[in-house]
């Protein structure tokens, strides 16, 4: 996936979370399953820097 595409989609997952947070509380099963999801994303987005530091991608 790009670079650029990680970046947009963690964004718009943040902006989600933060207001099922600030609907549900922070103990709400779908708040967790969105912070889960977004953490696959925030991984794959720092392979990919990494990668691009190391002048491999």
């Amino acid at each position: 996936m790009e670079k650029e595409k990680l970046e947009l989609i963690i964004e718009q997952l943040r902006q989600q979370l933060c207001q099922i947070v600030k609907e549900k509380g922070l103990s709400d099963a779908s708040v967790v399953e969105l912070s889960q999801k977004l953490d696959i994303y925030i991984v794959q987005y720092q392979m990919r820097h990494g990668e691009e530091k190391n002048g491999e991608f």
